[in-house]
């Protein structure tokens, strides 16, 4: 029986149904464990207009780092992310949500840096982006990413990013202790059970209307802050 939205289920199906097309694409998906090589998958993205004929949300594929530590990249969405370089989106939007290492964000309490001028961004994402394979790493493309400036401002500024920390609304798809404008929520985020992290993670959204600290998501999946200078996991994305 195929799958069907809960207007359809309610009311009878009808021709056609937005609600069940999209309910189709993003709930009937099963998850696997991409069977090919880094340079492989690589290749197939950059070959294909549409990836999804072969890889769905939620499909993963294990690597390892350069320090031995094996971690999982997960498929977060398609067509998302604004390219920095060049016309469109990248083609595809990866994760990695469990990578052992706690980090600050700043080693001030506060987020007058934002995103863009924070220790982690500075400092930090680069350190890790030199763990990630070879093959991966070079077919990173840099995205642009919508952060608010910190330190209570209104302002919504821009950087270009080729490793990012998520957004406040990026995981949880609304806002509670950030600025709106930050992007929008990727479709592997939507399902509940997938913002489940093992740990607190930091976000790149800071505070607010406070000057003092970021947000983070939880273990429930549930959003909140604190000081910047306090050390939290890591979850980040890229995009091939």
């Amino acid at each position: 029986m195929e799958a069907k939205c809960s207007f359809c289920e309610i009311f009878g199906e009808k021709p056609h149904c937005h609600n069940c097309k999209i309910f189709k694409k993003t709930r009937t998906h099963v998850p696997q464990e991409i069977d090919c090589s880094v340079e492989e998958l690589v290749e197939y993205i950059n070959s294909h207009d549409d990836i999804t004929e072969r890889f769905g949300v939620g499909d993963y594929k294990i690597i390892e780092l350069y320090t031995g530590e094996k971690v999982k990249m997960v498929l977060l969405d398609t067509d998302k992310d604004k390219l920095a370089e060049g016309e469109g989106n990248a083609k595809t939007s990866f994760g990695i949500l469990a990578y052992d290492g706690l980090y600050r964000m700043n080693k001030e309490s506060n987020n007058a840096t934002s995103w863009k001028d924070c220790e982690m961004r500075t400092v930090r994402i680069g350190r890790i982006m030199r763990l990630l394979p070879e093959a991966l790493r070079n077919a990173i493309k840099p995205v642009v990413k919508y952060t608010s400036a910190g330190g209570g401002s209104r302002d919504i500024i821009t950087t270009t990013d080729k490793l990012f920390l998520f957004s406040e609304v990026e995981v949880c798809g609304e806002v509670r202790y950030s600025r709106p404008g930050e992007g929008e929520q990727y479709e592997y985020f939507v399902s509940d059970q997938n913002r489940n992290f093992d740990e607190y993670k930091w976000l790149r959204s800071p505070y607010y209307n406070y000057s003092y600290g970021f947000c983070y998501v939880g273990n429930f999946g549930y959003s909140s802050n604190n000081c910047a200078s306090l050390s939290f996991g890591v979850a980040f994305g890229f995009c091939i």
